[in-house]
């Protein structure tokens, strides 16, 4: 058994890559992994990731929003109304936009590790 570079992985899933080759493109639609890459045909489409990335994208997204919005609130002190028009469909987009890397990165990590999401206690 060989070996498999986790950092490697994990990033190049971050990056939306093969986290074998790193050229290849993990996901065929938005957040649906490919079957396999195309460049080295590794499967993937067998790797579920479950709620490990959304999980991983709300711990971001609150550790990066939190100080943002307190630190705004206390430099300018805005109109709730404008928190709730202008933040609001912000964090919704950002959340959107991260969740590909976040589970390509949980991708990456579970390929290094063997894993599939099968797996029983």
């Amino acid at each position: 058994m060989t070996s498999k570079p986790i950092l490697r992985s994990i990033f190049r899933g971050f990056r939306k890559r093969c986290p074998n080759c790193g050229k290849g493109h993990i996901y065929g639609r938005y957040i649906k992994p490919a079957d396999c890459c195309h460049t080295c045909q590794e499967p993937l489409a067998h790797i579920r990731t479950d709620d490990f990335a959304p999980w991983l994208t709300i711990i971001l997204m609150g550790h990066l929003l939190v100080p943002t919005i307190y630190g705004i609130e206390r430099m300018y002190q805005p109109p709730l109304w404008v928190h709730a028009s202008v933040g609001g469909p912000l964090i919704i987009l950002l959340v959107l936009a991260l969740l590909p890397h976040t589970k390509g990165a949980c991708l990456g990590l579970m390929w290094a590790l063997g894993l599939t999401g099968d797996e029983r206690q």
